[in-house]
Parts: C-alpha cells; sequence; structure tokens
C-alpha cells in the first residue's frame, strides 16, 4: 500500500494533481487506513500511471480520465486478464504495408494510433511487440526491404524515446543503469523496459546498445547505483551479456545485475532474470530493490 505522497512520487505527480484527479474523474477510490490516511493499492498507482502517460503524450485531462474508466469498465465485463486481450492484426498489417513502401507519414500515424489505444505496458505487450515480430518475419520472407524494417524500427525508437523522457521520474527512486554488452544492438525492449521502469518511479540511466565491458565497469565508480539491467534479445547475444554480467558481480558483489529479453534464462548464476514481459520485469526489478534495500539497511 502507498500513502497518498508515496503514490503520487511512484507516478511523477504532485499530491495535489492525484487529488485533483480522484476529486474530479473518480478513476480511484483509495481506501482509509485506521487512522483515516488515504491509501493506495498497487492497481490504483497502476491506472494513475496509465494516465498520466495519456496527459504526456498529449490528452486533455478530462479525455484520458475518460479512457481509464473505459478501460477500466472494458476488463470488469470482460474478467480477463492482460495477456488475453485481443490484438490488432491490422495494425500490425499496416506497420508492414507502411514499411514496405518507406511511407512515413502512415507508419507515424499507426504509430499514434497504438500508443493511443492503452496503456504503455498494454500497447507494447498487446501490439507493438506483435507488429514488430510480423515485421521481422516480413523482412525475412523478402517482404519488405531492409530499409523499410529500419524506418519502421527507427519510428518505434523515436516514439519510446519521447516515452522514455515523459515518464521522468524527477530524481526521486534507486537509481539504475540499463544498457547492452559489446555487439548487442536490439534495443527497443531495452528502451521499452527503461519506460516502464521510470513509470514505476524508478531513476534511470538510459546507457544504450554495444557498451564495452571497460565502460560497464566504470558505471561501478557510481555509488549510488542500485541496479544494473541488461538486455538478452538473441542468442548471439549471450557470450558478450555473460560476461559483461560476471565482471559486474566479481567487481561488485551484491548488486542487483538483472537481465531481461527472449534469452533471459541464458543469463550467468547470480542474475536476476526478469523475462521478456516488461510490466513483469519491471514490478520483479522493483521487488529486487525494496528486497536488497532493507538488507542494506539491517547490516
Amino acid at each position: 500500500m502507498y500513502t497518498i505522497k508515496h503514490a503520487a512520487q511512484q507516478v511523477g505527480i504532485s499530491a495535489a494533481t492525484l487529488r485533483a484527479w480522484e476529486r474530479r474523474y473518480g478513476i480511484v477510490t483509495p481506501q482509509r487506513s485506521d487512522s483515516g490516511y488515504r491509501v493506495y493499492q498497487e492497481r490504483d498507482v497502476a491506472v494513475l500511471r496509465s494516465m498520466k502517460q495519456l496527459v504526456d503524450q498529449g490528452w486533455s485531462t478530462g479525455l484520458a480520465a475518460a479512457q481509464m474508466l473505459r478501460e477500466a469498465e472494458a476488463d470488469r465485463s470482460a474478467g480477463a486478464p492482460a495477456a488475453a486481450r485481443t490484438r490488432d492484426s491490422d495494425l500490425a498489417a499496416r506497420v508492414i504495408r507502411a514499411a514496405a513502401a518507406l511511407d512515413t507519414s502512415d507508419l507515424a500515424a499507426v504509430l499514434d494510433h497504438l500508443f493511443a489505444l492503452n496503456s504503455f505496458e498494454i500497447v507494447m505487450a498487446d501490439h507493438v511487440f506483435p507488429a514488430l515480430t510480423e515485421l521481422g518475419d516480413a523482412w525475412a520472407a523478402g517482404r519488405i526491404s531492409t530499409a523499410g524494417e529500419h524506418l519502421a524500427s527507427h519510428a518505434v525508437m523515436r516514439r519510446l524515446a519521447i516515452c522514455y523522457e515523459a515518464a521522468a521520474s524527477g530524481g526521486h527512486g534507486p537509481r539504475i543503469a540499463l544498457g547492452m554488452a559489446p555487439g548487442s544492438r536490439h534495443e527497443i525492449g531495452l528502451l521499452a523496459f527503461a519506460v516502464a521502469a521510470r513509470r514505476r518511479g524508478m531513476n534511470t540511466d538510459y546507457l544504450g546498445a554495444d557498451l564495452p565491458i571497460d565502460d560497464w565497469l566504470g558505471i561501478l565508480e557510481e555509488r549510488d547505483l542500485a541496479a544494473v539491467v541488461l538486455a538478452l534479445p538473441t542468442r548471439a547475444d549471450i557470450d558478450a551479456t555473460g560476461a559483461v554480467v560476471t565482471a559486474l558481480l566479481e567487481r561488485r558483489p551484491g548488486l542487483v545485475v538483472a537481465v531481461g529479453g527472449a534469452e533471459h534464462q541464458h543469463a550467468p548464476e547470480g542474475a536476476l532474470r526478469l523475462g521478456h514481459d516488461i510490466a513483469a520485469g519491471a514490478d520483479a526489478l522493483a521487488g529486487a530493490l525494496r528486497s536488497s534495500s532493507t538488507a542494506a539497511r539491517s547490516r
């Protein structure tokens, strides 16, 4: 449970804004503690984060609140988890058509549509990642050119960069460095994870792809560093990622070193394996950081 101050910090808004959204739009209904103070559940914080994401994307607060209320009603009616939500295959087809035609205008339009559908994490899991998988399959089958595949991938990266800046944590929360091992370059999943982490109040430094191992070790000089996150998206990245993880843990035992991505299960012993779902992975990382902080205080 969260106090109003802590919930507001997790979302990246002021306590006054949280009260206003609650009072005017009724998007969350906090419980009351025995002493009468508001207390917010994890679900409340997730709803507030999603609304802030829409506002950061340019929605008015009224429209964003209405969208969140519609989503809540749809979830109650469907009674289904996020993984069961229907994916819009037509949107994936539009991404592929726009990439094949090198049509930047239509690509921008379909991305606008995608990111207005729901919260960031749901949009990525249910729409963007499946569309990118289909895009890769189309490229492998020769239905789109390398230029078209790059056009679409870079458009998604630019959109994620906007979401990352919009989710700026304001300096609160544990400090985390995110990047990729030498030679590793498929960073869309890692940047999406960085957005999800920021939306949970984590103070992230996004370092990007293809970092030399000496640079990774240099990061450890920052004593306020709470965790390092690496992406392991392909089998070709296993050895280099494993070398970085091993070097980090040898140099600074006890540091939380986490690995996510399609091949996360190949991370070395000692690494926290985050899976390939960005929402679940961000929650797992947050839990590990809380445990690490508690253990440090007890020493």
